[in-house]
């Protein structure tokens, strides 16, 4: 999958013969070039799960925030059952719908649970900027060390709104196995600073 544009008299659009999403920090045109003999973010003849929408408040930041939850399969027909939760989150420019619509991940965790190459589980996908009242956000494009560095400024508070705000909810909500060892996070470039940070 790949964002681009269009030049036109020197100023970048989007291309209108194509559906846009949500990258760069802007509304991008996009193309998928699939890759030959992969067929994981195919949708196949398997069970489904589901991807919802989840709005919870955070008190840290003051405001309601919507998060994606993937649940699996047998989420509504297994009622005694209860599920480890991922956090994955997305790169820097993106935000929540970056692994819903791009990213496939209902579509990959339908197959992957079917081929038994992974486990039922909640996935959460929140929006990792968040900031408190009268923080001032980092930059979009942090300066640039030595060559080949690449510096990621993210900022604490993400943290405190997964601990304080965003867990409680989600154990609240959904049937979550609420402890360390049935927990993880993940994420893509400024996702995986957040996944160490958190």
């Amino acid at each position: 999958f790949h964002y681009y544009s269009l030049v036109v008299d020197g100023a970048a659009v989007n291309d209108p013969g194509s559906e846009t999403f949500y990258g760069s920090s802007r509304q991008s045109s996009g193309i998928e070039i699939p890759e030959k003999g992969v067929d994981f973010y195919e949708v196949k003849n398997v069970p489904h799960g589901e991807m919802r929408q989840f709005r919870y408040y955070s008190s840290v930041t003051g405001t309601w925030r919507r998060a994606f939850v993937y649940t699996p399969p047998d989420y509504d027909s297994n009622l005694k059952a209860r599920y480890p939760i991922l956090l994955l989150q997305h790169g820097g420019g993106e935000d929540e719908r970056g692994w819903v619509v791009q990213g496939r991940t209902d579509i990959i965790l339908d197959n992957l649970i079917a081929e038994k190459k992974a486990v039922p589980m909640l996935v959460v996908i929140d929006n990792s900027y968040a900031f408190k009242p009268g923080e001032t956000p980092p930059p979009l494009r942090p300066p640039v060390g030595p060559p080949g560095s690449f510096r990621i400024v993210v900022s604490p508070t993400f943290g405190e709104v997964v601990v304080k705000d965003l867990l409680p909810a989600l154990d609240k909500r959904y049937r979550t196995l609420a402890d360390r060892d049935h927990r993880a996070i993940a994420g893509l470039s400024m996702g995986a600073a957040y996944a160490m940070q958190v």
